[in-house]
């Protein structure tokens, strides 16, 4: 994971520097008239590794800023936000009380079937969650689309800051997980014990929720929310998780994924930047525009 993590971390902080004449002392190439004529528009060109540093700088006080904007975020709900968390408290309460008879039927249910389907599909809550982030960033830089790039680094971010809010939750709740508990519910608070929230379904919302909220249409909406549903049923089928833990963990990335892209796209209503990769005679180069 980590070197999915950096790797899509490099792309969405492309590193760039102001462009300058070459040697010929021939002019910078020309904005490309398909670009939208925004003030504050530079061309720019790939770089020295030097600056990727300080690329990845803007990145972290991003995530930073983000983060403590959603921690912050239940300051300033109204009415129906506190009734939507109210009845979130209701369902995981009743998952509870039903999670050693869900854990039951899961375990009858358990097949080579159910066992090849977790197999396919369990790697997008993990590695193959980012590895989707990362791709869709680099396609969006290959291909012009900023839409596909920021679709991409949201989907990143919300996936790194849901993921270290259920670190945080698996250590303070320190429940066992139902392969050792035998189905039990066990908190052992501040334990090594990482059972609820399930760490793979929020990755798996996290990254669905963003590309749902970002696409038009059912379609890819649809199959991004079904590939993480199949992510929680493969914790369940592994018997990794109880039912509370993917339910949690499902709304904890869906949450945090949709909040990042509300508060993204006011932001880039006021003040925006796009990256267009360029050829130039200094090889490739990337237009920004602020």
């Amino acid at each position: 994971m980590k070197w999915a993590v950096a790797a899509a971390l490099l792309l969405a902080a492309l590193p760039v520097r102001a462009q300058t004449p070459d040697p010929a002392g021939s002019p910078p190439e020309p904005p490309s008239t398909a670009a939208p004529d925004l003030s504050g528009a530079a061309d720019l060109v790939v770089a020295s590794p030097g600056g990727v540093l300080p690329a990845l700088g803007n990145e972290a006080r991003r995530y930073g800023r983000d983060t403590i904007g959603l921690i912050t975020a239940p300051l300033s709900w109204d009415r129906s936000d506190r009734e939507k968390a109210a009845a979130f408290a209701v369902v995981l309460g009743s998952l509870f009380l039903a999670d050693k008879s869900i854990n039951e039927q899961g375990i009858e249910s358990r097949s080579p079937t159910t066992n090849s389907v977790s197999s396919a599909t369990e790697p997008f809550g993990s590695t193959g969650g980012f590895a989707v982030a990362a791709s869709l960033i680099a396609a969006g830089l290959v291909f012009h689309s900023p839409g596909t790039r920021d679709t991409g680094r949201d989907a990143l971010e919300a996936a790194v800051i849901a993921g270290l809010f259920d670190a945080a939750v698996k250590k303070i709740s320190g429940r066992e997980r139902p392969v050792n508990s035998n189905g039990e519910t066990v908190f052992e608070p501040g334990s090594s014990n990482v059972s609820f929230a399930s760490g793979h379904t929020t990755v798996a919302f996290a990254v669905a929720s963003v590309i749902a909220a970002r696409s038009p249409g059912w379609i890819i909406p649809g199959l991004a929310y079904t590939a993480a549903a199949l992510v929680g049923f493969d914790r369940i089928n592994s018997q990794a998780h109880f039912a509370s833990d993917v339910f949690a963990g499902a709304v904890l990335g869906t949450v945090t994924g949709r909040w990042l892209v509300h508060r993204h796209e006011a932001e880039e209503g006021g003040r925006s930047a796009t990256i267009d990769l360029l050829p130039s005679a200094h090889g490739l180069s990337a237009r920004i525009r602020f």
